[in-house]
């Protein structure tokens, strides 16, 4: 997507919507890029300690989730509302909720009848913006176990007023809030590749070229493989791409640097199923090989007791094109499960013994939403994007834990000890208490020798740009910000390539 002028943008988000694509908070905070925000007094969020709440969207959801944030910001000792350009900061975002299932007492209980009543699951993703508009915060929550509407606002607009206060308690006052003037030269920079972390991508081109006009990018969600290969044939001028290079091993030299962390879930679609299904690797792997075949069987009943689980086929849904959402499944089972190793195995690409491909990630997450009693698996947000549920996974501390920027954090944290030159570190059932176990970086690959320098130059001050201020908008959009120490040791790396 071309990130040119605002024409160009509502544009390309237009067609991105129209072919399904498009993560419905995206196309707001890409508007936010235009429109004036109020005059808040500060640009640093240690220095924040009133704010104002703006649209959570106009879903019945969050007008809710607005509702509930502003009362309990009210009882809140440390931060206080503010009305407009009195506050210090304005909070935005969306916020959605939806109906996961019924449940009743009654044997005679049927959905929608007088016996059963409905369950919800939300979520809500929200940006914290400052004086001249910029990001200073941003969080994504969501409901962990169905329940009730009025429960599932409280739950989640606490979770969000709970990490922004920390944030901001942890918070330096003198946090900068850009990377400063760059007067960089003219470039135009063409990538592609990896979908896994393409809505945070094409959410930091835009913002980066309000800072850096003379810089476009463009960037093909092709997926890792091909982005790579496109990369490496000179088509790109770098890749996105979920996959170590020394797996795929390009011709063209390249330097990959992680930009983010997030989570690869396991979504399933149950028609009246009100539960929290939960999984051992074992058991996914049964499933995903086709062993498991049917979701009354004795495996899955026994690691869900109390639970009534249909007696029906399992519709399995997988990538069928290069991925590195495919490869962080497959790498974390071959770690986890020795038969899944044995007969499948991990890659990009893998002979899957059963079950109906889809490209992308969201043309997985798509088609798991319109097959009912399918599973299969996705990239975080875009689960969330389809208001899917998604199961709770036995990590190697053997608890059940669901996929929130908690457990992914978790997970990296698990890994920081030792960090290699060339920055390949799986997190794939890392210990760890709350790790997440099917957690992933994802890398950004640029020339480890540049010919153009104004190319090189661009793309230097993009990533530079990513690893500072790009990082507090991730969690906006599912994805975990990169520790500090790995930070520190990309900029060195980064800065020693010519």
């Amino acid at each position: 997507m071309a990130m040119i002028c605002e024409e160009h943008r509502v544009d390309a988000y237009k067609s991105m919507k129209t072919a399904g694509f498009a993560l419905p908070f995206l196309g707001a905070w890409m508007v936010l890029a235009s429109v004036g925000l109020p005059a808040q007094n500060v640009r640093s969020l240690g220095s924040v300690r009133t704010i104002s709440i703006g649209s959570l969207g106009e879903d019945p959801g969050g007008k809710g989730f607005a509702r509930e944030f502003g009362a309990q910001l009210r009882r809140n000792k440390s931060l206080q509302p503010a009305a407009g350009a009195q506050a210090d900061a304005v909070l935005k975002g969306q916020g959605v909720i939806w109906i996961r299932g019924y449940h009743s007492f009654s044997p005679r209980a049927r959905v929608n009848d007088t016996y059963a009543e409905p369950i919800y699951g939300g979520y809500l993703s929200v940006t914290l913006h400052g004086a001249g508009g910029e990001v200073l915060w941003s969080y994504f929550a969501h409901s962990k176990h169905a329940d009730s509407r009025s429960a599932v606002e409280k739950d989640v607009a606490g979770q969000v007023l709970d990490a922004m206060s920390d944030a901001i308690r942890t918070a330096s006052a003198a946090t900068p809030s850009s990377i400063g003037p760059g007067g960089t030269r003219a470039a135009a920079l063409r990538g592609g590749g990896a979908t896994f972390p393409f809505p945070i991508y094409e959410w930091w081109f835009t913002s980066f070229q309000r800072e850096e006009p003379a810089i476009t990018i463009t960037y093909d969600p092709l997926g890792s493989s091909a982005g790579v290969e496109r990369f490496s044939e000179g088509e790109f001028d770098f890749a996105g791409s979920d996959v170590p290079l020394s797996v795929l091993k390009p011709a063209r030299q390249g330097q990959a640097f992680p930009t983010v962390a997030g989570g690869v879930v396991l979504a399933y679609n149950l028609p009246k199923f009100p539960g929290d299904l939960r999984l051992t690797p074992e058991a996914a792997a049964g499933v995903l090989a086709g062993r498991i075949a049917r979701w009354n069987d004795p495996a899955l009943r026994a690691l869900n007791p109390g639970t009534s689980l249909p007696d029906q086929p399992i519709r399995v849904i997988h990538r069928s094109d290069g991925s590195g959402t495919t490869f962080a499944l497959t790498h974390y089972l071959s770690e986890a499960v020795r038969e899944w190793k044995e007969k499948v195995g991990e890659g990009d690409r893998v002979q899957w013994p059963v079950g109906e491909g889809a490209a992308g990630n969201d043309g997985v997450s798509a088609l798991i939403e319109n097959t009912p009693y399918s599973f299969g698996y996705t990239e975080f947000i875009y689960a969330f994007r389809r208001q899917l549920n998604i199961a709770a996974i036995r990590n190697a501390a053997g608890r059940f834990v669901q996929a929130d920027l908690a457990s992914i954090a978790a997970a990296v944290a698990g890994v920081m000890d030792s960090i290699p030159p060339d920055f390949n570190l799986s997190l794939a059932n890392t210990p760890g208490r709350d790790a997440y176990p099917i957690s992933a970086l994802t890398w950004l690959v640029i020339p480890a020798h540049e010919v153009d320098p104004d190319k090189r130059e661009a793309l230097k001050r993009f990533l530079e740009w990513a690893l500072g201020p790009g990082q507090r908008q991730t969690m906006a959009l599912g994805y975990v910000p990169l520790p500090k120490l790995l930070i520190e040791e990309e900029l060195k790396a980064l800065a020693a390539l010519n």
